[in-house]
C-alpha cells in the first residue's frame, strides 16, 4: 500500500533526520543506517500509526518493502474490512 510506504518513510526520515527522498521501498535497513534497535523502534511507531500489534517481526525484514508487506498483512488480519 502506498499509504503504508509513505507513513513508514515519514517515520524513518524523522527518526534519522534525513530527507524522505533518500528512502525507497528497496532501501535496506542497513542502507538507511538502522540497527536492530532502530528497526524495533520503527516497528513500535508503526504499531501506533496503524493501530496494529506486531508480535513476531523478525522474519527477515531486510528492506523497507519487507516492512510494508508485513504491516499490510497485519492490517488485513487485525482489521478485517
Amino acid at each position: 500500500m502506498a499509504d503504508t510506504l509513505q507513513t513508514l518513510t515519514k517515520i524513518i526520515a524523522e527518526k534519522l533526520d534525513i530527507s524522505p527522498d533518500k528512502i525507497t521501498a528497496a532501501s535496506t535497513m542497513e542502507d538507511l543506517g538502522l540497527d536492530s534497535l532502530d528497526t524495533f523502534d520503527v516497528i513500535f511507531r508503526a504499531e501506533d500509526a496503524f493501530n496494529i500489534k506486531v508480535t513476531n517481526y523478525q522474519a527477515d525484514l531486510k528492506t523497507l518493502q519487507d516492512v510494508v508487506d508485513l504491516i499490510d498483512q497485519l492490517i488485513k488480519e487485525q482489521h478485517p474490512a
